[in-house]
């Protein structure tokens, strides 16, 4: 289950949707210039261009920690999936045993952290998944960055508003695009994954990063 997108909207920066409505009155615009490329737009300009999100968004966000990005040319085909140091397995979790990591995320502006012991790294999600509390406890909700489509586990799709996080994973921080939801497991996905060497070692019931 997401977040009601009506029930969370006031809770981001009222300057996201301002620069929404900004990309949209330009996007032909944009078109013609940067097709196939990620754009972030704040206060009628163009402040970051880039091949991917999370480079975007975190420089787009640098400013004022939020401004609203999207694929130009491509905005109604992007649909962010959730599938689903050495850290043990964690062999209470049934029925079989749950890799887990410890990670410590941060707000772009580094004025809150969470330690989470929990977190599920996983190879299946697009982006971070963190539970609304956590989002609330870390001031997520000033840093909107991108607004587009979740697709769950149950095969449904949502609107949701992504919002620009940092990770650090025994000591580096990981860039990262972060899904506020509704459920109590944190997940980490790719967007921090994908900067990792990470090994799956069943047999010995640990993960290993790095």
């Amino acid at each position: 289950m997401r977040p009601n997108v009506a029930q969370v909207a006031e809770r981001y920066h009222p300057g996201f949707e301002e620069d929404k409505q900004a990309y949209w009155r330009v996007r032909d615009e944009l078109l013609a210039k940067y097709a196939g490329k990620w754009v972030a737009v704040h206060k009628g300009r163009v402040v970051a261009v880039g091949d991917d999100l999370i480079s975007v968004a975190h420089k787009a966000v640098a400013q004022d920690g939020y401004a609203y990005t999207n694929k130009v040319g491509e905005e109604d085909k992007i649909v962010v999936r959730t599938r689903r140091v050495t850290f043990p397995y964690d062999g209470g979790y049934g029925p079989v045993a749950m890799p887990r990591v410890t990670a410590v995320v941060r707000n772009p502006r580094d004025t809150r952290s969470k330690r989470i012991t929990d977190a599920i790294p996983d190879t299946g999600a697009d982006v971070t998944c963190l539970p609304e509390p956590d989002c609330q406890d870390l001031n997520l909700y000033l840093y909107p960055c991108y607004a587009g489509v979740s697709h769950a586990f149950d095969g449904s799709d949502h609107q949701v508003t992504f919002c620009a996080a940092r990770v650090e994973i025994d000591g580096e921080l990981y860039e990262s695009v972060v899904e506020p939801v509704s459920e109590p497991e944190r997940l980490i996905g790719r967007d921090v994954l994908n900067q990792l060497r990470v090994t799956f070692d069943g047999p010995a019931g640990q993960t290993t990063i790095g």
